[in-house]
């Protein structure tokens, strides 16, 4: 699933226009953060999710540096994840990390040189989907096939 925040015109209109993709970031968390330092969680999230989609834009301009993209990519994924994650939305969650994860992973592949410090971002994206993950699995358990697990006893 692929969550969207951000409408295609919009995003357009990011992609080209720097200094406004720069302002719906910062304004984005900024919002998003004050909504969540208040446990107004559904309320930051479509901020978050604005600011998650516009750090992602952010990171394929050449003229930002890429280090602050990449923070800003995994912050705002973080936090948006944790606002989901508290509204009981966990496989959002972990999407959302997944979504981080991969757009740095792509940015490695075509800038290698950067991973000294990317590697800090995605070692903490890692681990905070570790955690996702392992919630998920608690929430739902495999189910077993008792006859089958039966006749293999024996």
């Amino acid at each position: 699933m692929k969550l969207r925040f951000i409408c295609a015109a919009h995003k357009q209109e990011l992609t080209v226009n720097t200094e406004k993709a720069l302002k719906f970031c910062q304004d984005g968390f900024d919002t998003g953060q004050f909504y969540n330092d208040h446990l107004q969680w559904k309320e930051a999230i479509p901020h978050l999710g604005c600011a998650f989609e516009a750090a992602e834009i952010l990171l394929s301009h050449s003229n930002i540096d890429n280090e602050v993209s990449c923070d800003w990519l995994a912050t705002s994924a973080q936090l948006l994840a944790l606002n989901l994650y508290n509204l009981q939305y966990v496989s959002q969650a972990e999407d959302v990390i997944w979504m981080a994860i991969n757009r740095l992973e792509e940015q490695l592949v075509q800038q290698p040189g950067q991973v000294l410090w990317m590697d800090q971002y995605l070692v903490l994206l890692y681990a905070e989907l570790k955690i996702y993950i392992t919630v998920a699995a608690k929430s739902h358990p495999p189910q077993v096939n008792t006859p089958l697990s039966t006749s293999l006893i024996h």
